[in-house]
């Protein structure tokens, strides 16, 4: 089914180009003859591969007394190329500008399919314009991010959070996963799970890593990072830290990993390892030598 509508969208764009391209034709060849210059608006456009139909703007500057048409070549770049007709449709190569417009834009359709791949990329040159120059700005670069890959977004919202602690005993907790927007730094690097000790106000800091060969999603708390802070406790104001024992020592270096089925519905984090909440007086950042709690045989559940 999803063939049989990739070639309908082909065959769409395709009657579409045709009808442009006889709209643009200028049997008169009545070309601007002022000093004008022809350039790509952007050296660079991301769009993830479900986006649909995008442009590409062509911006026009000096003096316009006439038409301006423009032709542009798509080519494959990168380590990993997108490929014209299979990986995205160009609506048409050729656009006409009119006199009284400053800009246009070349129409591209992404493709959207079900593979897990790494972002692809293509360029967008002017080869040829009539009734005006090529500006040195010529060539925009189009990157087509995988959507189907994008776990980081899915993994985000509510939970149930289970485990035992050695001190507490069992606990069931309802948490919030949360992350940064796609153009922050941290997307597809951090997540944050809110809600654990039962409290709105903590924050457990996680790494976020897909693996590309085996497709699988891994979150790790990563220890030494803060959970909350200035906390009240009987003996004084502290902040909570991750970490872990070994033997008798307090790590507060590396992770607890945990692994994600395949529907994303679940997260079990490795058993061999119990997860401490150790303290540090409010502001300090050394830690005192005493914890708030510790949990193992942690679970997620959605």
């Amino acid at each position: 089914m999803k063939y049989s509508n990739m070639k309908i969208n082909k065959i769409f764009a395709l009657l579409l180009a045709a009808t442009l391209f006889a709209a643009c034709s200028d049997d008169d060849n009545d070309w601007n003859n002022g000093n004008a210059t022809v350039s790509m608006g952007q050296t660079e456009i991301s769009v993830k591969e479900n986006k649909g139909i995008f442009n590409v703007p062509i911006e026009v500057e000096g003096t316009q007394n006439g038409p301006i048409r423009i032709t542009v070549e798509v080519a494959e770049t990168g380590e990993n190329p997108a490929m014209d007709n299979i990986h995205y449709y160009v609506t048409s190569k050729t656009i006409l500008i009119p006199a009284d417009a400053t800009s246009g834009n070349i129409e591209i359709a992404t493709v959207d399919d079900d593979d897990i791949n790494e972002t692809r990329t293509f360029t967008v040159t002017i080869t040829k314009v009539e009734g005006g120059s090529i500006g040195t700005n010529a060539v925009t670069t189009v990157s087509l991010r995988d959507n189907d890959s994008a776990f980081y977004e899915k993994l985000q919202g509510k939970w149930k959070m289970e485990g035992a602690s050695p001190y507490t005993g069992n606990f069931s907790w309802d948490v919030n996963v949360i992350g940064y927007e796609e153009n922050e730094e941290g997307y597809n690097q951090t997540l944050y799970v809110t809600g654990m000790m039962g409290y709105a106000w903590t924050q457990a800091t996680l790494a976020y890593n897909f693996d590309m060969t085996t497709k699988k999603v891994t979150l790790s708390f990563v220890l030494g990072t803060m959970f909350a802070e200035n906390v009240g406790f009987t003996d004084g104001n502290f902040d909570v830290y991750l970490g872990t024992v070994n033997g008798n020592q307090m790590v507060t270096s590396g992770t607890i990993d945990g692994e994600c089925s395949e529907d994303m519905k679940t997260i079990t984090f490795d058993t061999s390892k119990v997860l401490y909440f150790f303290l540090a007086p409010a502001g300090s950042g050394q830690l005192s030598g005493n914890l708030w709690d510790a949990i193992g045989n942690i679970t997620m559940t959605k």
